[in-house]
């Protein structure tokens, strides 16, 4: 499949597998304090039962 005509030859400062890297580990990190959250809400919920 053939890449956009905006596409080619544009890397941005840091380069794209690094730009690349640094938003699916961003991603992670915000996904994991949010599993993490919701696991302390049902602790709480089961220390006060």
């Amino acid at each position: 499949m053939p890449m956009g005509i905006g596409r080619v030859g544009r890397v941005g400062m840091i380069g794209a597998p690094v730009a690349r890297t640094a938003a699916v580990v961003g991603t992670a990190k915000v996904v994991s304090n949010g599993v993490d959250r919701r696991q302390d809400r049902r602790e709480d919920r089961r220390d006060r039962r």
